[in-house]
């Protein structure tokens, strides 16, 4: 950026020569006011550009930060992974417990229908 405007101020500054240097053989000579006032633009111009910060600075910071949040979804990848295979042990491992629990319900049933649901048929006293 300021390569461009160096480049602009110079190539202003030429063609201001250059106009002055034309009308002057014209005209005689170049109104002193006229050479001032572009010379004030030019420097109110550089001053301007040099308040800036550096155009690759600004780049450069939204790079690191892209990067950065790059990485911090990576890391997030890696741990919904983990996550998911610790699911999937898990339920690995409940799966018999499940299937004991069902069987349990069904030999409590057998039992519970197999006797005779007696008042009188209880242990005696």
């Amino acid at each position: 950026m300021h390569a461009t405007v160096d480049a602009f101020v110079d190539s202003t500054r030429a063609l201001v020569e250059a106009v002055a240097t034309a009308g002057g053989e014209a005209l005689g000579t170049l109104p002193t006011p006229v050479p001032t006032s572009v010379t004030r633009m030019l420097v109110s111009l550089r001053g301007l550009v040099d308040q800036m910060p550096p155009l690759t600075a600004e780049i450069d910071v939204v790079v690191r930060e892209l990067h950065a949040k790059r990485l911090s979804i990576e890391a997030l990848q890696a741990e919904l992974a983990t996550l998911d295979e610790q699911l999937e042990i898990l339920e690995r491992s409940l799966r018999p417990v499940v299937a004991w629990s069902r069987q349990w319900n069904r030999l409590r049933r057998s039992l519970t229908d197999a006797l005779p649901t007696g008042e009188g048929t209880g242990p005696a006293d």
